[in-house]
């Protein structure tokens, strides 16, 4: 297997399946509710707080064209999507 293609979609499918894997963990750890939980190597808190965000369609609809080119920064991105050949 030294197909850089290959390795690259295999430890992809890994962490996918990890990442699910964590997504349940932390969903049964936030059921706990808040508070500060240990384990045996490690501990977790659960905190609830605000967070603000501000609304991108909202500003592009009430800013104006001018305030929105002022406020947006442009980046270039490379982007790679691996995925299984179909069989």
């Amino acid at each position: 297997m030294n197909n850089i293609i290959d390795q690259y979609g295999i430890i992809s499918q890994r962490i996918a399946e990890l990442e699910e894997t964590k997504s349940k963990l932390k969903a049964e750890i936030l059921a706990r509710g808040v508070g500060v939980y240990d384990g045996q190597a490690f501990f977790a808190e659960v905190a609830e707080y605000d967070r603000e965000n501000i609304s991108a369609p909202l500003v592009r609809k009430f800013g104006g064209l001018d305030f929105v080119k002022q406020v947006t920064t442009t980046q270039h991105i490379k982007a790679v999507t691996v995925k299984p050949l179909e069989a």
